[in-house]
């Protein structure tokens, strides 16, 4: 991060890629996970993708390994270096999802691998830090198997927008929220109560100190929350939470809550008003869908997203990384598409839901109304 006069500006090192290279970092430990390392990287390698060696700038796409005895967490450069971690269990746990959750937070990364039981015939699943985990139903070794991971490889090769331009423009009479942060805190205590917004633990509380001050470097955040809410300022602007929002703890403005101006497509970052005397989070990574729901739909004055489910929701799956700008072009889309879009309720699988309204009292209603469900797994 560097301040400039006015300016704070937060970037992922501005480096284009014309295709993904890869490296493994670490070793694979039994036999069983060199196995699966090279029908892995031969897969990667057959759809155009290049290895490389673990040096200088380093590859786009970074396949570590995890040895539970001796974990070595692999530091990323910046924020645009995707992670895959690869955990190794002969014998799963009875909660496995709950296993590779704390895995996949500890070592920071964007989609973890599990391959668990015996060597011959492991199963394999996937899993991302918001998705729940995920069968690969192909045999193990078989072409079919590899095929399947690489569907879900390749929603990692994105266009992200997660890098922040912060001015300290915003309007004195707008520093303390305006009606936007009461609208904010009301749907935030509702919602909770209704198990469809939660502020999980700090994640120090999961990761070595020198861990967490890597994930701060990187992304301004110390604490995992599920969702976000944002609320329409005007045409062009919006009030949106910022990531790893406490919402138990609601308040303030340029830390908590951020009035989102616009999108800079050549720097591919969101552009946002603070306060001066603030140190600035990082806004929601869903804060570009948001920016494109509302462009495209002058009716909607409110969106939550919410890691909850309701009947009858039209969904897609499996969706891109989220951060990126392909995931907030599909998902903008399936609202388009909705009966109803400044009233729509729309679904990423095994992930949540978002939901567009009026105002944040009016989603609130209609959500408590329809009654919340937990996102189907399966």
């Amino acid at each position: 991060m560097a301040a400039i006069a006015n300016k704070i500006i937060i970037t992922n090192g501005g480096w284009e890629r014309s295709r993904m290279d890869f490296a493994f970092h670490g070793s694979a430990w039994d036999l069983c996970m060199v196995r699966f390392d090279d029908g892995l990287a031969r897969a990667l390698e057959a759809a155009g993708h290049r290895r490389v060696l673990m040096q200088g700038r380093g590859p786009h796409l970074v396949l570590a390994h995890i040895d539970p005895q001796d974990p070595k967490v692999y530091r990323r450069p910046d924020s645009g270096v995707f992670v895959v971690s690869l955990l190794r269990l002969p014998r799963p746990p009875d909660n496995l999802d709950g296993h590779a959750h704390a895995w996949i937070v500890r070592t920071l990364a964007n989609l973890m691998i599990v391959v668990a039981g015996p060597d011959d015939q492991p199963a394999i699943y996937v899993r991302t830090p918001d998705r729940t985990l995920e069968s690969i139903g192909a045999p193990a070794w078989s072409p079919a198997l590899y095929a399947q991971l690489m569907q879900h490889l390749s929603m990692l090769d994105v266009h992200l927008v997660v890098d922040n331009i912060f001015d300290r423009d915003l309007e004195p009479e707008l520093r303390q929220g305006g009606d936007a942060l009461p609208a904010m805190r009301r749907a935030a205590a509702r919602l909770a109560e209704l198990g469809a917004l939660t502020s999980g633990p700090p994640v120090g509380d999961m990761l070595a100190p020198q861990e967490l001050r890597h994930l701060q470097r990187l992304y301004q955040g110390s604490r995992m929350s599920s969702g976000n809410l944002s609320q329409r300022h005007d045409a062009r602007r919006f009030w949106m939470s910022t990531s790893g929002v406490d919402w138990a703890q609601l308040g303030t403005v340029g830390r908590d809550v951020e009035l989102v101006k616009g999108y800079d497509p050549g720097s591919r970052a969101l552009l946002i008003s603070v306060p001066p005397g603030v140190r600035p989070r990082r806004v929601s990574s869903d804060a570009l869908t948001h920016h494109l729901v509302y462009r495209s739909q002058p009716g909607v004055g409110a969106i939550a997203h919410l890691h909850a489910w309701f009947d009858d929701v039209q969904a897609v799956g499996p969706d891109y990384a989220r951060g990126s700008l392909e995931r907030a072009h599909v998902v903008a889309s399936l609202v388009q598409e909705a009966a109803d879009p400044f009233h729509a309720i729309v679904g990423i699988e095994r992930h949540g839901v978002i939901v567009t309204g009026e105002t944040l009292d009016e989603i609130v209603q209609r959500v408590s109304d329809r009654g919340v469900l937990p996102v189907p797994c399966r």
